[in-house]
């Protein structure tokens, strides 16, 4: 462990963080096989017959993996009321589609969108679904949620539960969290970019850690992004919160001040884990600096913070690793004018390194303040962090895979889980920026950015595929990376019509998830020329 405190972590540089500890040699004789790849949703049509692209996936498993649900953007939800798309709308309406399966993820069955909410006036899903699977095989299902008549997210968060029977998944019920301050009952806070994590040691405890962009300086919508969790004790029968984890990291901060609010770190995209003893983790994005004007800076953080009371209190947030931004340097093919710094976290709650805190995250090799519109071609390395002593300390952070070069690479969405044992599992994709003609003067991919229209175009294209780690030490080395997909996606090429700021082509996270000797994981796939969730198993082990 270091001995460095959180704050202290260093931007990472190229130089730094260039390498890592890959395990060489044959696998053993339980050699880890994928399965075959799975398409989970059903087939997409161009529009106007649908509006194509799956994405944002997340997954979750009952104990034996048998039973598995996952859930998605679905873009055949702006067909229709309230955006007016002339395109087959859903039904029943949501932008949050899911799927089940009951043999292990050899066949699913889509299950389209989720029941609505409300009575005089509907309430439907709009998207950024997060799933996770309780103690007693219940299943939950978070979803940011909006009106019918109002195409703004408005609504709050929806926390839907369900299990599986004999003929399938059924949904049970569905409740709303919202801040007290929520626009529709005349407040100016909204929520988004919501995650959960259940307990699976009966103790009927889930969490769901969230991003407020909340009022400051007598602004609605004017804040940077409060990191805020609820809580329930009673397997979500009743909701608790919120709770601050961060408040809003603006400044100035006096309220008096003309220039109150005029420039602030941006705080997005929260993750939450459940350690063994009840403890509850948050991590978070912490940054960019954005000023008058809106320019980032090229760096950024990831917050955390702790409770060690169910999520009554937590400990004052802290930074616990400084490094290069993401938002200027998508791959080149990501249908969006920015890309968040999205971290996960998950914690060992059996093996040797019981109790042992996992983070994974993403970082270009040297700082990009590139327009968002330009073909930005520095390289990506995912790398991990662990604490042994409940966020007090973390080791130094590591890559995951083998160097890359200067440009050309990018590795992204880091998706850690631990098995059963205490084998520690990482999926990510990896896209090779390729100029795939000769002549550099061709145009081989041109994406809309959800910027006034304006699209990042150029010579390059993104070929993806998804790859898997494991570490049997606790995250200090890694096998040789596996690829898992069996076709190469060029994001590039996939049909994708919808402009909007708020969603891309591909999403914005991964999902994993992990039961006895195998690794579940469903991901944004281009092989179709559309983005399609995929699914594949990976069982076996490494040699180290």
């Amino acid at each position: 462990m270091s001995d460095r405190k959180p704050s202290t972590v260093p931007v990472l540089g190229a130089l730094v963080l260039g390498c890592t500890l890959i395990a060489s040699g044959a696998w053993a004789g339980n050699a880890p096989k994928v399965s075959p790849n799975e398409q989970v949703n059903e087939p997409q049509k161009a529009f106007p017959e649908d509006l194509p692209s799956r994405n944002s996936t997340t997954l979750a498993a009952t104990e034996d993996g048998n039973r598995l649900l996952a859930a998605w953007d679905d873009f055949q939800g702006f067909c229709g009321a309230p955006t007016n798309l002339a395109c087959p709308a859903q039904d029943p309406p949501g932008i949050t589609g899911f799927g089940f399966s009951t043999d292990g993820g050899n066949t699913w069955t889509d299950g389209g969108s989720h029941p609505p909410m409300g009575t005089s006036t509907l309430i439907y899903t709009a998207g950024h679904p997060w799933v996770d699977r309780g103690s007693d095989d219940t299943f939950y299902l978070t979803s940011r949620m909006r009106t019918i008549n109002s195409p703004a997210d408005t609504s709050g968060i929806g926390i839907y539960r369900g299990h599986f029977n004999a003929h399938g998944y059924v949904w049970d019920d569905s409740t709303i969290i919202n801040s007290p301050l929520n626009i529709p009952t005349g407040g100016h806070d909204l929520y988004s970019r919501e995650a959960i994590a259940a307990a699976k040691d009966g103790s009927q405890a889930a969490y769901v850690v969230l991003a407020n962009i909340d009022e400051v300086c007598h602004v609605s919508l004017g804040g940077y992004g409060r990191i805020e969790l609820w809580r329930t004790h009673d397997g979500g029968d009743t909701w608790q919160g919120p709770v601050i984890v961060a408040t809003d990291d603006h400044s100035p901060s006096d309220e008096n001040d003309p220039n109150c609010g005029a420039t602030g770190k941006q705080q997005v995209a929260p993750a939450v884990a459940i350690g063994p003893g009840g403890q509850v983790y948050t991590v978070w994005q912490h940054g960019p600096f954005l000023d008058e004007v809106n320019n980032a800076s090229p760096d950024v953080a990831l917050g955390f913070a702790r409770s060690l009371d169910g999520g009554a209190t937590f400990s004052t947030p802290v930074d616990i690793v400084d490094f290069n931004s993401n938002r200027a340097d998508p791959p080149v093919g990501y249908a969006k004018n920015r890309i968040n710094d999205q971290p996960r976290i998950t914690v060992a709650t059996t093996g040797r390194h019981h109790g042992r805190i996992y983070v994974t995250f993403y970082a270009p090799l040297a700082p990009v303040l590139g327009l968002a519109t330009a073909q930005n071609n520095v390289s990506i390395q995912s790398y991990i962090m662990f604490s042994d002593n409940q966020g007090t300390t973390w080791s130094t952070p590591q890559a995951i895979a083998p160097a890359v070069p200067a440009t050309g690479v990018k590795r992204f969405w880091p998706t850690p889980t631990v098995r059963p044992g205490g084998d520690l599992d990482i999926v990510y994709l990896e896209s090779h920026e390729t100029q795939v003609t000769a002549d550099p003067s061709d145009i081989e991919c041109s994406v809309p950015i959800g910027a006034g229209g304006l699209s990042r175009k150029g010579p390059l294209s993104s070929l993806v595929d998804t790859y898997w780690v494991q570490s049997q030490d606790g995250g200090v080395t890694f096998s040789a990376p596996v690829k898992v997909s069996t076709q190469t996606g060029n994001w590039c090429k996939a049909d994708y019509t919808f402009e909007g700021g708020l969603f891309s082509n591909f999403g914005d996270y991964i999902g994993a998830t992990s039961a006895g000797n195998r690794t579940y994981v469903a991901w944004p796939d281009g092989r179709n020329d559309v983005s399609d969730v995929f699914f594949a198993t990976i069982k076996g082990t490494a040699k180290h």
